[in-house]
């Protein structure tokens, strides 16, 4: 009696379309379920991986900057009839801008473009990108939102053509980054696996864009930690930068990013000199970093809306700008042209100003390299996207270039080439300001040797780095990096774990803590997550304990509906914990086993008493051998 509807359905089956089924297996083929067919050795795998973010790298990197060339011709030429200088043909001036008066508008404009897409979309990708990418790396377990990479690129994209003082790296950074975290969920990649690809993804989007495979590579390595080295991501990373550079290449040519002349070091009673340099950089890179995160702050704690703080941003910038126009954009013309003994400072009646006095032109030099913080703060500390080594950068150059000036009408005999002279102050100048206020002194040193070609003054610069980086002590203008391997949720089996079991939970838990009710929206949720640097929060009504919500959870909803979804409709019900006579140890395990970073602490009648996270951990332990190590020296 079935045989008649079961022949019909095989009927049916052997009449359908073979195209489309094949279609069909193909599409829901993931790049996981691949892997059974290849090599499965994991360092084969991320060799393979490391060579796809290379090739993704270059080509977002050429997406990048024709969008941001268009962008650029439209906001500064057609609305202010200037473009800046290029680096590569930095050896004449350009006009100043027709239309000056406009500056804060255009600028503020690009600004509001940016706010909106930032906040709108992708709150993750405000600021500079590079503490995005590395938060992704220590807190986020490698994951990033798929739709980051594209709002960061247009984001930036509006505030650097527009003339925000910003830089291409940040955003380059978070791009890699994600565009690793997308692969890595196809490859179904967790772990460290997934988040040792992130940092590939950072050295890759930047090593590629400054045309700097070396420096990239070692930046990714570098940039994670205030004094260490991610040193397994080295190797991949010179794979990835590599392979985005190849790319890139071939686009834009093989050349160094600047046209600078050649450097040379020759005489060592210059060491003397390169010595001051690094001093006046280290000083220099702390004021750099305490003076954005100021101004971030102020602008954190104001009564603008968020969509609104990025046009005061820009506008603030367009009149710093009306002055100085050097503030606008990228600005490295402006580096190629002081390297070669031009100093445009500002422009009166249409034109530039060229100071003659060697007392006026020092000052003004070091004017510009507090505008260009000043206009750096305004930008990426509103909440614009934007990178923040391009600006260091040129800071670095204007203040290397004012020594350089001093040092040559101070002691003229002193010195037998004043053009080999100036030109390397200003490169070391500007790769010793960042290298103290990025803490990846290795890093800028090499990059920016890449960058300009400048390999001859290697051993000055190596001192004025040093010194710059020993000098800025631990200000930094990467938040989110961490002091080394130990401090890392990376890391955390690396800990000790005898000392971690002679530590009870409620030594290190924390008692006050924040918690939500189910009816909380979540929107809500998502923004204290972010402002709380936590990874989840307890979910209680009436004094019990229900559950808890996580950032991940969060993440996972459409942003459309973070209004109007609840946090009782995500939150996790089933979910582990700790007692407060439990040892550090136990709340470890517990921690990898369910993979989270935080636990609730609750007491014998099932009360919450606490919670305890991974950094509580680190601080415990940390704290506890500090502790043993005085009293074995007393």
């Amino acid at each position: 009696m079935n045989s008649g509807p079961s022949r019909a359905r095989e009927t049916f089956r052997v009449r359908k379309c073979p195209f489309r089924s094949l279609w069909g297996k193909v599409r829901r083929t993931r790049l996981g379920d691949l892997k059974k067919y290849l090599i499965v050795e994991p360092f084969v795998e991320i060799v393979l991986l490391s060579v796809i973010i290379g090739v993704i790298s270059g080509l977002v990197s050429i997406v990048f900057d024709e969008t941001l060339e268009a962008a650029t011709n439209f906001f500064l030429r057609g609305l202010l009839s200037y473009l800046p200088p290029e680096p590569t043909q930095g050896w004449s001036l350009v006009d100043p801008p027709r239309r000056p008066w406009l500056l804060p508008l255009v600028v503020g404009l690009g600004g509001l473009l940016s706010g909106v897409l930032v906040y709108k979309f992708a709150p993750e990708t405000e600021g500079h990108g590079t503490d995005a990418a590395i938060a992704c790396f220590h807190k986020h377990a490698g994951k990033m939102r798929a739709r980051a990479p594209l709002v960061k690129m247009l984001a930036s994209v509006a505030t650097i053509a527009s003339g925000g003082s910003a830089g291409r790296e940040g955003p380059m950074a978070q791009i890699g980054a994600g565009a690793a975290s997308l692969l890595s969920s196809l490859a179904r990649l967790e772990g460290y696996r997934r988040r040792l690809l992130v940092a590939v993804g950072i050295g890759s989007g930047i090593g590629t864009i400054f045309k700097a495979p070396l420096g990239g590579a070692l930046f990714a390595a570098e940039v994670l930690y205030k004094r260490d080295f991610e040193v397994e991501a080295i190797i991949p990373a010179f794979i990835a930068s590599t392979v985005g550079y190849a790319i890139y290449g071939f686009y834009d040519g093989y050349n160094p990013v600047f046209d600078i002349p050649q450097a040379a070091f020759n005489i060592p009673e210059e060491l003397v000199f390169y010595g001051v340099l690094g001093v006046a950089c280290g000083l220099m890179g702390r004021l750099y970093a305490r003076a954005f995160y100021s101004i971030k702050s102020a602008f954190s704690s104001s009564s603008v809306p968020k969509v609104l703080r990025p046009a005061l941003g820009g506008v603030l910038t367009g009149l710093v700008a009306i002055l100085f126009p050097q503030v606008l954009g990228i600005g490295y013309g402006w580096l190629t042209l002081m390297s070669r003994g031009l100093f445009p400072i500002t422009y009166v009646n249409g034109d530039w100003w060229l100071p003659k006095s060697p007392f006026i032109l020092v000052l003004m030099l070091l004017v510009l390299c507090m505008a260009k913080i000043l206009a750096t703060s305004f930008t990426v500390g509103s909440g614009s996207s934007g990178g923040v080594f391009a600006p260091g950068l040129l800071s670095g150059a204007f203040l290397g270039a004012a020594l350089a000036e001093t040092f040559l009408t101070l002691f003229p005999t002193l010195i037998p080439n004043p053009d080999v002279f100036l030109t390397s102050f200003v490169v070391i100048g500007a790769m010793s300001l960042f290298a103290a206020a990025s803490k990846a002194p290795i890093a800028v040193l090499l990059m920016t040797c890449e960058m300009t070609g400048g390999y001859g003054v290697i051993a000055p610069a190596m001192l004025s780095v040093a010194l710059a980086y020993l000098l800025s002590g631990g200000v930094s203008i990467y938040r989110e990096q961490v002091l080394s391997r130990p401090h890392s949720p990376a890391h955390v089996r690396e800990y000790l774990i005898d000392v971690l079991e002679t530590i009870p939970v409620r030594e290190a838990m924390r008692k006050r803590f924040p918690r939500v009710r189910p009816n909380t929206r979540l929107n809500d949720v998502l923004r204290r997550l972010s402002t709380l640097d936590l990874r989840s929060i307890p979910v209680m009504e009436d004094g019990r304990l229900l559950g808890c919500v996580t950032f991940e959870d969060v993440l996972r909803v459409p942003r459309r509906r973070l209004r109007e979804m609840r946090v009782g409709e995500i939150m996790r019900r089933r979910f582990t914990y700790v007692l407060p006579t439990d040892s550090l140890y136990t709340a470890l395990k517990r921690m990898m086993t369910y993979n989270v970073d935080q636990l609730p602490v609750l007491d014998e009648g099932g009360r919450i008493v606490g919670v305890i996270t991974r950094m509580d951990l680190i601080r415990a332990h940390d704290e506890y051998v500090k502790f043993v190590g005085l009293e074995r020296k007393e």
